[in-house]
């Protein structure tokens, strides 16, 4: 007595919960892969950040050593602004190529804007210089950029020791009811361009700061 075979039908593909599924995971690992890629970036300009504040930082107090005075044109800003990073630039103290100076066969200078700089609105911290790099078109410092605030917002801030005592005062612009000991003082407001600590003097979270908040900072 014979058997009979049974045939099977072999499967064409996955079903659809089976892809579902497949579909599912890639979307989860894709989520995490982005929330990490996310957090790497983030990292990395609050590290460009505070080596960008290191430097100007270093810049001016070099500038302080060599002239033993602060020029006015320093005095009578508190932001890395176009003319400040051209003070600086002109001591041979900071690379800015905001600008490029010519000197003229009748002995005249030239000045001349770089307009492809990142730097061409003042010095700016890793994020007001992704939004230029995103929209090289920005015409103005005040254009409002990613987050609501404006492209100036982003520029580096600073502080100067006026009167030559060794502490910067304190100020409605500087650390709120605080002195801090040094020469010069520079910071990046972070990714939302606001100075965390101006009021309430909390331990500004995502500014990066050119001095040790918690030590050198003392009240008055």
């Amino acid at each position: 007595m014979s058997k009979k075979t049974q045939s099977h039908p072999l499967r064409a593909g996955f079903t659809l919960v089976e892809m579902l599924v497949v579909i599912g995971v890639i979307g989860l690992l894709a989520a995490a892969l982005l929330g990490a890629f996310s957090h790497l970036k983030t990292a990395a300009r609050q590290a460009q950040a505070q080596a960008l504040v290191g430097e100007v930082a270093t810049a001016l107090n070099s500038y302080l050593q060599q002239y033993r005075e602060w020029p006015d044109a320093l005095k009578n800003r508190t932001e890395m602004d176009e003319t400040a990073c051209w003070v600086l630039q002109s001591a041979k103290l900071l690379d800015v190529t905001a600008k490029t100076e010519k000197q003229n066969s009748d002995g005249t200078v030239t000045i001349k804007m770089n307009e492809s700089s990142l730097d061409r609105y003042g010095l700016l911290d890793p994020w007001g210089r992704a939004a230029l790099k995103k929209n090289p078109s920005i015409s103005s410092s005040g254009v409002t950029i990613e987050g609501g605030r404006k492209l100036s917002d982003h520029r580096l801030q600073y502080r100067l020791d006026l009167n030559y005592d060794g502490y910067v005062d304190s100020s409605e612009d500087s650390p709120k009811g605080q002195k801090i000991r040094a020469s010069v003082i520079v910071w990046s407001r972070g990714p939302d361009g606001l100075d965390d600590f101006k009021k309430s003097g909390r331990y500004p979270q995502d500014d990066r700061l050119s001095w040790n908040y918690g030590q050198a900072a003392s009240e008055k």
